[in-house]
């Protein structure tokens, strides 16, 4: 084999040795081929590269977006989730290169574990299952679910009222764009100032200190991961400055 994987592919099936490939360069993330690259990279990057070649057809050759997703699915579905794509038969960052996706993930899930937040964490895990299965509109509703949650859990760590907490809901989320400071910014749009409509607006907007806004894209494909996933980690960084928690 090209990567020097013959001791690792252990199995009698292909798919036996493909697995047993997996889990080693899972274990090993930073192990280096013969050629000091990082050995997992060149093996994505091999699998890819063949990936593409196969879904180019027509004479000229011109390359399908729809036939590698239709072939790759489980390749497209894993390079979306880590803010890749593929365009005109070549490798694209989905995002600009000051937003790293698994990162924002990780991060994500720490927070959620740091303040005990294992509803909504149950729907976002939920979420990602159904995106890696493909399966959008489940992937989505977990997703919107996991962000309304997520919600009404970060009004119950502001200090109560006098009245007790709002219901859950639209009730919260106003109340929350309602206290001192305010949780959310009404000059970014992330809420109507009537109280009505919230991230409804959000569009691209970068700074040097962080991702202020979240938007969708055309060429994320079919579900949102990438929003919830960026969206959640701004929700929660508030949380913390909220709580005063490093």
């Amino acid at each position: 084999m090209e990567h020097g994987l013959e001791a690792v592919a252990v199995g009698v099936s292909k798919v036996d040795k493909t697995n047993a490939i997996g889990r080693y360069l899972i274990q090993n993330p930073l192990v280096n081929n013969e050629y000091g690259e990082n050995l997992s990279d060149s093996v994505v990057l091999a699998v890819l590269g063949r990936a593409i070649e196969r879904s180019f057809s027509g004479y000229p050759p011109v390359f399908s977006f729809a036939e590698f997703e239709r072939q790759f699915a489980a390749l497209h579905r894993g390079l979306e989730r880590d803010g890749f794509t593929v365009e005109d038969g070549t490798l694209r960052r989905i995002l600009p290169e000051i937003v790293e996706l698994p990162a924002a993930d990780d991060e994500v899930h720490l927070l959620l574990d740091r303040f005990g937040l294992a509803v909504p964490g149950g729907h976002l895990d939920q979420g990602i299952s159904a995106h890696v299965r493909g399966q959008w509109a489940a992937a989505n509703a977990q997703f919107r679910t996991f962000i309304e949650s997520l919600l009404d859990e970060i009004a119950l760590r502001a200090p109560r009222p006098p009245g007790g907490y709002p219901p859950t809901g639209h009730a919260r989320r106003q109340w929350l764009a309602n206290i001192t400071p305010p949780f959310f910014i009404a000059d970014l749009n992330e809420c109507s100032h009537d109280g009505r409509g919230f991230f409804e607006s959000f569009s691209v907007a970068f700074t040097q200190r962080d991702l202020i806004r979240v938007f969708r894209t055309k060429r994320i494909q079919r579900s949102d991961f990438t929003w919830c996933s960026l969206l959640g980690g701004i929700l929660l960084r508030r949380l913390q400055t909220m709580v005063g928690r490093p």
